[in-house]
């Protein structure tokens, strides 16, 4: 069957942090909201240790805590970066080409096509469609969730896209 809509883009360095500190899914948000909460309040709870310590004149332990504290503000600020930074070069070596490129393709099924990896899935499985002003969203349950840029269609027009799934995904199919 022909291709009626195509969506490629380069996964940037830029757009994968963008992904991964902006997570989709109530599972996701909800662990990285756990992560940050923890990391805020290890931070917090640390300096306040170490202010108790200073009115009580112990100089090791105040070390001891701000050390800590510089500990968790590293983790919150700086870790998280780093890994997903060489988590994404990692992937990027893996890739057939020099540029990581993310292809999904509209026929009678969809395809996400990255470096010699393709996965196939159903419209069937598809339970809803949503966007924002950058991404359409095709959600196959609350928690796993295919990410497609707005800009990123060199075959077919985003305008029609959200249409052209809405047509196809499980609840229309069932509710017609």
């Amino acid at each position: 069957m022909d291709i009626i809509f195509k969506s490629e883009f380069i996964m940037t360095l830029d757009r994968y942090l963008y992904f991964c500190n902006n997570p989709v899914g109530e599972e996701a948000k909800r662990k990285y909201r756990a992560w940050k909460s923890r990391n805020i309040l290890s931070f917090i709870l640390s300096l306040l240790c170490a202010l108790i310590f200073a009115i009580l004149k112990d100089w090791v332990g105040i070390y001891i805590l701000l050390f800590s504290s510089v500990i968790f503000l590293y983790r919150l600020l700086y870790q998280r970066k780093k890994l997903n930074t060489n988590q994404y070069n990692s992937v990027r070596k893996s890739q057939e080409s020099d540029d990581w490129i993310r292809t999904t393709t509209f026929t009678d099924v969809m395809k996400v096509k990255e470096g010699n990896t393709e996965s196939v899935y159903e419209y069937s499985y598809i339970k809803k469609i949503t966007e924002d002003n950058e991404y359409f969203y095709l959600w196959h349950n609350s928690d796993f969730v295919i990410r497609i840029p707005q800009d990123s269609f060199v075959i077919g027009a985003k305008k029609d896209f959200k249409n052209f799934i809405a047509d196809r995904i499980y609840e229309n199919r069932v509710t017609s």
